[in-house]
């Protein structure tokens, strides 16, 4: 099977499983009251000056995980500045990698169990959606959504879709990760 010239949808959704994993470990040193880790990206680092503490471990894992290839990245951001640690942050990254570009957005939310995290990452394969889920999706399962738009779950990760929208000469990739709090097992 050719392998497609593009950022592989395993590899993006083992970036974010991989962030996701190492802030529920992190988390626990808000619960302790230990310093927050320096920022290592720019989200993580607008994030700290927002004043997200329950949530950054979180934040601060995902973009050291998706920002790792990254040349170039910015930030939008949307949270409420008279209450930024009790109330959800919206992040939206753009993310550059040379030749082709991504984005990236982060929602968090502090919950009783910690954090609930939804990690959206939309990227693009310069080819029909059907030639990248054959490339990229084996063992996943598809749904159509509407006319253009499928939807791919995995079973081994409940948690996860990856969502395909074909358009003119290419097709939009979706990567989707739910965390509903840090107690929720992997």
């Amino acid at each position: 099977m050719k392998r497609v010239d593009c950022i592989s949808t395993d590899r993006g959704l083992k970036f974010i499983a991989a962030g996701v994993a190492a802030a529920v470990i992190l988390a626990g040193r808000i619960a302790m009251a230990e310093p927050l880790p320096m920022p290592g990206t720019v989200l993580s680092a607008a994030a700290m000056r927002a004043g997200i503490r329950r949530c950054y471990p979180m934040v601060n894992a995902i973009s050291n995980a998706t920002f790792a290839d990254a040349q170039r990245a910015d930030v939008v951001l949307d949270w409420n500045r008279s209450s930024p640690d009790s109330e959800p942050f919206f992040s939206l990254s753009g993310l550059n990698y040379g030749d082709t570009s991504a984005l990236l957005s982060v929602t968090t939310a502090p919950v009783e169990s910690g954090c609930a995290v939804l990690v959206e990452r939309v990227s693009s394969a310069p080819m029909r959606c059907s030639q990248f889920a054959r490339a990229e999706l084996g063992g996943y399962r598809a749904s159509q959504l509407v006319p253009a738009v499928t939807v791919y779950a995995n079973p081994a990760r409940p948690r996860e879709t990856v969502t395909l929208l074909d358009a003119a000469a290419s097709c939009v990739i979706m990567r989707r990760q739910v965390r509903l709090g840090t107690s929720e097992s992997q």
